[in-house]
């Protein structure tokens, strides 16, 4: 999903840019755009057609949103190098002085690696006010190893960041623990909309099937009328039941303290 490629800017510094690959940004454009279009459909469906209550589209409308927002980010991601210091770009800009991070690591990244089914690193940088920033389009791809532009990208933070900066170890350990938490919640996040993914194309398969049937042995006159709210509510079970059971388990887990200590049976992401 990514490419770098060097140059100069209009002052002479040198500067490396990371974008995603094309074709990957459009595929993801596209299933992103067309699941939420699905998704403001059937709540549409189910208040238009069936008569819900118009507070039964707000989960629908919500997840469309989500997916539209995400369809905006990975088209606008990049992440640029220069001397000054990182720029990131996806939901908004944010400008990186060197002066300002504390790190810069190579660490595995989850949703590439559920994306790709194999375990896929990027790069990261800890920044002094304490959070974990990951750089966009900067992780392993046919035409990227992410280890060689972590290096690339420590070498210029170490030569550019002044000889005043010190380093903040303990802002870095709470950083780091922050982020090994958030990471547990984007795995179950993954991985549950990976099983809403496998159980939708099973449902809409199902659907299918039962379809060619009925029309091969022309028997369409046997089946029910089944109103469109049924379908829908059936495709929101089947859709938001496994996100639903991953954000119940993560509350269940915060209320009895074990949110964010330690790994159970799984070890820590290579530095």
């Amino acid at each position: 999903m990514a490419g770098a490629n060097g140059g100069a800017n209009g002052g002479g510094e040198r500067v490396r840019t990371y974008r995603g690959n094309l074709a990957s940004m459009v595929f993801l454009a596209l299933l992103c755009a067309v699941f939420g279009a699905l998704f403001a459909f059937f709540g549409l469906v189910l208040v238009i057609g069936a008569g819900a209550p118009a507070a039964v589209a707000i989960p629908f409308c919500a997840v469309a949103l989500g997916l539209f927002v995400l369809t905006f980010c990975v088209v606008r991601g990049v992440t640029v190098v220069d001397d000054g210091g990182i720029t990131i770009r996806w939901l908004r800009t944010r400008r990186l002085a060197w002066p300002d991070l504390l790190a810069v690591e190579l660490e595995h990244n989850a949703p590439a690696s559920a994306e790709r089914k194999r375990p896929v690193m990027g790069v990261v940088v800890y920044h002094r006010d304490g959070r974990r920033l990951t750089l966009p389009n900067v992780i392993d791809t046919r035409g990227l190893v992410a280890h060689r532009e972590a290096q690339a990208i420590r070498e210029v933070w170490e030569r550019r960041r002044g000889a005043d900066w010190t380093p903040r170890p303990e802002v870095a350990t709470a950083a780091r623990a922050k982020a090994d938490a958030a990471e547990r919640t984007e795995n179950s996040l993954v991985e549950a909309m990976g099983a809403s993914w496998v159980a939708v194309r099973v449902l809409v398969g199902c659907v299918l099937v039962a379809a060619v049937v009925v029309l091969a042995t022309g028997n369409a006159d046997a089946v029910p009328d089944i109103p469109g709210g049924v379908f829908a509510g059936v495709f929101a079970a089947v859709a938001l039941a496994p996100v639903a059971v991953a954000l119940a388990g993560m509350a269940r887990r915060r209320r009895g303290g074990g949110g964010g200590d330690g790994r159970e049976g799984d070890e820590a992401p290579p530095r």
